[in-house]
């Protein structure tokens, strides 16, 4: 692997092991998946009454992450997460944004000037950490969902 490849490898892997972290503090479980092809990052569930989601994971230390969104997920009705959380390290502090996957479709949707799915474009999807600022520490979405 390329110096930049293992760079991102890792970038990646510490977004989520800081998010199982995060979610064991709130008593959730929370298992890494691993593999080349994986589509789900993390399983969440409840302890007390084995609800779980599924949780997808982008990490970045700059203030554009690239989601690949619509390049996955090409219908409304293709298999996907119950949850994206961004991991964005920034000079010594790291930031969390949890969004449900309507949310991100709604914000991608947004910034590719779509109305509708059937108009995916080419390209790779990305956003700005300015466009999902609200959704900072909205830690209650995966919470409440276990519930």
């Amino acid at each position: 692997m390329k110096k930049t490849q293992i760079q991102k490898h890792f970038l990646g892997l510490a977004g989520e092991y800081l998010v199982c972290a995060e979610l064991a503090k709130k008593e959730i479980n929370a298992s890494l998946t691993f593999g080349n092809h994986k589509s789900i990052d993390i399983i969440a569930s409840n302890p007390t009454n084995n609800k779980s989601c599924f949780i997808q994971v982008k990490t970045s230390n700059s203030s554009r992450i690239l989601t690949g969104f619509f390049q996955k997920y090409k219908t409304g009705e293709t298999a996907h997460p119950d949850f994206w959380i961004i991991v964005n390290f920034n000079n010594n502090n790291t930031n969390f944004y949890i969004l449900t996957h309507v949310e991100l479709a709604n914000i991608q949707m947004q910034i590719n000037k779509m109305s509708e799915w059937s108009e995916i474009k080419g390209g790779v999807d990305n956003i700005n950490l300015k466009s999902i600022e609200i959704y900072k520490n909205q830690w209650d979405k995966i919470i409440n969902f276990l519930i």
